[in-house]
């Protein structure tokens, strides 16, 4: 098994060379602040892992890590994959928000538990509500930055988008939320949303808060929606190497079904667990003409209920991302990066 995953990894390795010939390093480091579930799925742990191995090239700048859910062990697992990273310090936060999604028994909680178990001493919050407010640190980071210049990365709710733009002046900015955001983030790239219409799961899980966020979000939005992530595959090179002491093999390891369980109707496959988050990441470093298509439009809520809607418009600064690159390739290139060491593994930077 070894000696067939090192000849995997070589390939892995050889068609993501072949996929990424532009050298984005070259670029200045995009300014990144994600906000994640990091509740039930995982492939927001395997967005936040090629966030990382993206930041040890020097392709981003993670400015920080928040958490949309409450009352659970997502900002524990935040912290967790930071540190692993050798990123102990990024500065977390969790949604105060009533609405928000919350609880500590939801399905496929479990396995961000565990990391808590596993990995003592590695984080601060073992209980999310005990961290600080995401707003608070959207504003004081957003108001340190310069104008135009953070992207803002989701892969979940949209809870802390909508009380960010709820939010009124304090001691980081006098300006409202919507007037900060408008001067201070360049875009906001958005895993959410069901083509043409209908009900996905992070638009769905606080709906009132979604239909805010998605009409009065002042900046251009890029969403990868559910189906173009649907049939995206990725996380099985690194269930299968031969890393210890990982994280992000840990999570995707307890929930990613077995070569022997999978056929053509399974929601896994043989390359992996669909990749929404890890796309998202993608589009917020190295842009959305990296290995995607776009047509301009927006999605917004008919009801208050979770039911989302496409318009397509020419003329929008706002997108949803389709396939350019074949979506084996892209999948390829992201389990490269969940493969990539960190530099300082659990070592303060």
């Amino acid at each position: 098994m070894k000696v067939a995953w090192m000849f995997a990894m070589a390939a892995l390795a050889l068609a993501a060379g072949c996929c990424t010939t532009r050298d984005f390093a070259k670029h200045e480091p995009v300014k990144v602040i994600l906000d994640t579930d990091m509740i039930s799925d995982y492939d927001d742990m395997g967005a936040l892992a090629c966030l990382h191995a993206l930041a040890d090239a020097g392709e981003c700048e993670i400015l920080a890590t928040v958490s949309c859910t409450r009352k659970n062990g997502s900002v524990a697992a935040v912290e967790i994959c930071n540190a692993y990273y050798g990123r102990p310090d990024i500065p977390v936060g969790c949604s105060k928000l009533d609405s928000a999604v919350s609880g500590r028994d939801k399905w496929g909680h479990k396995k961000f538990l565990d990391l808590q178990k596993k990995y003592p001493g590695k984080f601060k919050y073992a209980d999310s509500d005990e961290a600080p407010d995401a707003v608070d640190v959207y504003r004081r980071l957003l108001a340190s930055q310069p104008d135009g210049s953070v992207v803002i990365c989701s892969l979940g709710f949209l809870s802390n988008q909508r009380a960010l733009l709820e939010s009124k002046g304090d001691a980081h900015s006098p300006l409202d939320g919507k007037a900060l955001v408008a001067k201070k983030v360049k875009k906001w790239v958005a895993m959410a949303c069901f083509y043409p219409e209908g009900h996905e799961y992070n638009s769905d899980g606080d709906p009132v808060s979604s239909k805010i966020a998605l009409r009065d979000w002042p900046t251009p939005i890029v969403i990868t929606d559910f189906q173009y992530g649907r049939h995206l595959y990725a996380g099985r090179a690194i269930v299968e190497s031969d890393y210890e002491g990982n994280p992000v093999k840990d999570v995707f390891k307890a929930d990613l079904a077995p070569r022997e369980k999978i056929n053509p109707r399974s929601w896994d496959q043989l390359a992996g667990h669909p990749s929404w988050d890890e796309s998202a990441v993608l589009i917020a470093v190295r842009g959305e003409e990296s290995y995607f298509a776009i047509e301009n439009g927006f999605y917004e809520m008919k009801d208050d209920k979770g039911h989302d809607i496409w318009r397509y418009d020419p003329t929008s600064p706002s997108c949803r991302v389709l396939q350019k690159t074949p979506r084996t390739e892209v999948g390829k290139i992201i389990d490269e990066l969940m493969l990539r060491k960190p530099k300082t593994p659990w070592g303060a930077r």
